[in-house]
């Protein structure tokens, strides 16, 4: 499955785009950005939102699954960031977890 896959899904569930200040989301993820590539955080263009895995019991964010880097850049200029969420589940549905 590619991220070209999990997008079309998105849209397919009228998935919506959220806007969030970008140090309260990332503060929020169960899981640490880890392996950031300062020059690939230069280059991010933060306007293309990022997909948020979260889950559904909870509502909690767990894991970028697409755009560290330009979270890590929102973070780092003080900005909000936009995202689209797929629940655990879905995710679980699509990578047969």
């Amino acid at each position: 499955i590619s991220l070209g896959d999990v997008s079309a899904f998105l849209d397919s569930q009228c998935r919506p785009v959220i806007t969030m200040n970008a140090c309260r989301l990332k503060k929020m993820l169960a899981r640490e950005i880890t392996g950031i590539d300062p020059q690939r955080v230069q280059r991010a263009d933060i306007s293309a939102p990022i997909i948020v895995e979260v889950d559904r019991v909870t509502g909690c964010p767990v894991v970028v699954l697409d755009g560290n880097h330009r979270l890590v850049k929102a973070v780092t200029m003080g900005v909000d960031i936009t995202f689209r969420v797929l629940y655990s589940d879905e995710y679980d549905m699509l990578f047969g977890a």
